[in-house]
């Protein structure tokens, strides 16, 4: 069940364990009753998942931190929310796969990388222009290829 009010706000960038208590406060079963950890490990197990109420437990007082995205998937689909309900913040890590999507994109494209770059260090904007760069160079290259010796470019002859 989704909980009565919604999320706690996105100003307050509540942590795993602050979502978690949250859903566990406010959501309720078929029969209007509170949620257990070991009726979430039971719904979780049930769809397929291994997950115990001990850990339940570690995670709802923060003992346990760093869940990993299948146990996040199995307390999401157990209580009946989105994972997303769990991210520190969507907006950014929805931004974070665009950029890894476009960087993909680009390494088939021009068929380079910034491996010796930190890319987090750089402003987002410069690194859609890095890749906008890339390609168009990646494209000027290919039609370079495309164009035989002798014939016209498009450039007077030196």
């Amino acid at each position: 069940m989704t909980p009565e009010r919604g999320r706690p706000a996105p100003d307050d960038e509540p942590g795993f364990a602050e979502k978690l208590g949250y859903l566990f406060e406010h959501s309720r079963d078929e029969n209007g009753v509170p949620y257990t950890g070991k009726k979430i490990a039971e719904r979780a197990n049930d769809l397929g998942y291994s997950l115990s109420d001990a850990y339940i437990s570690q995670l709802r007082t923060g003992k346990a931190r760093t869940p990993s995205f299948r146990t996040v998937e199995a307390i999401a689909r157990a209580f009946e929310v989105s994972v997303t309900y769990f991210l520190a913040n969507p907006d950014e890590d929805l931004e974070r796969v665009r950029q890894q999507r476009d960087y993909v994109e680009m390494l088939a494209t021009t068929g380079t990388h910034l491996s010796g770059i930190d890319v987090r260090s750089i402003c987002p904007d410069t690194i859609d222009v890095v890749i906008a760069l890339l390609k168009m160079v990646k494209a000027q290259a290919v039609e370079t290829q495309r164009t035989p010796p002798g014939e016209d470019s498009g450039q007077s002859p030196a």
